[in-house]
């Protein structure tokens, strides 16, 4: 029933708002759960034994691989880090193929995170500290999205909706770029201003989080 006029039968467009309102908030859910997810497969990478040559190994080669971190310039290093996480975002967008990605890329990055702090004789759980700051849970956000997008294309191709599915797809498509490149500019500031202002970008990535949750919840029900 219609709030505004009880005893009505809701029309096709107020019956169109409460679908979409919902639909949104389950996606909201299946993105936080995937989140969620992400960070245990990461801690599982992080927590897997490796020996100490193979710990030292994987250091060296992703020292290798992100020492233009260190010695670019700021908007180098924006693209750099962008350059790198947008292919694997769009392949975690491909059906079925985009989750065995995601899952691999994510524990690859728990135990390339193990080896860089055992490099530094710290324990594996000093990898962690990544998490503090918050352009990794921008960055992990980004992922999330794009694994619930390509599954939920699957999921429309199966229940023949198809067509309007592709075109939440092509959104979240320009959302995940969006959101890596404000990652990569998070990132690119602890590692090249300052680790405090890193730290401080909670403040605004908090506020948009809490938008996002309010929205949410005021939506059609």
């Amino acid at each position: 029933m219609s709030e505004g006029a009880p005893g009505t039968v809701p029309g096709p467009v107020e019956e169109v708002g409460v679908s979409a309102g919902r639909s949104g908030r389950r996606r909201l859910s299946l993105i936080a759960m995937v989140l969620l997810l992400e960070i245990g497969i990461f801690f599982a990478g992080l927590f897997t034994p490796l020996s100490a040559t193979t710990r030292q190994a994987l250091a060296s080669q992703t020292g290798s691989q992100f020492g233009g971190v260190q010695t670019g310039t700021t908007s180098q290093v924006i693209l750099f880090i962008f350059g790198h996480n947008l292919p694997i975002a769009l392949a975690e967008m491909i059906p079925v193929g985009g989750a065995l990605v995601f899952a691999f890329s994510v524990y690859s990055t728990g135990i390339a995170a193990q080896a860089l702090v055992a490099a530094q004789g710290l324990p594996a759980q000093w990898g962690a500290v990544i998490l503090a700051f918050p352009y990794s849970l921008v960055e992990l956000s980004a992922y999330a999205v794009a694994v619930v997008s390509g599954s939920l294309v699957l999921a429309a191709w199966r229940g023949h909706r198809l067509r309007k599915e592709m075109k939440t797809f092509a959104t979240e498509v320009g959302a995940v770029v969006a959101i890596l490149l404000v990652a990569a500019t998070m990132e690119t500031i602890t590692v090249k201003v300052s680790v405090l202002l890193g730290l401080a970008l909670w403040l605004p990535t908090g506020i948009a989080l809490g938008t996002i949750m309010v929205v949410a919840r005021k939506g059609p029900k």
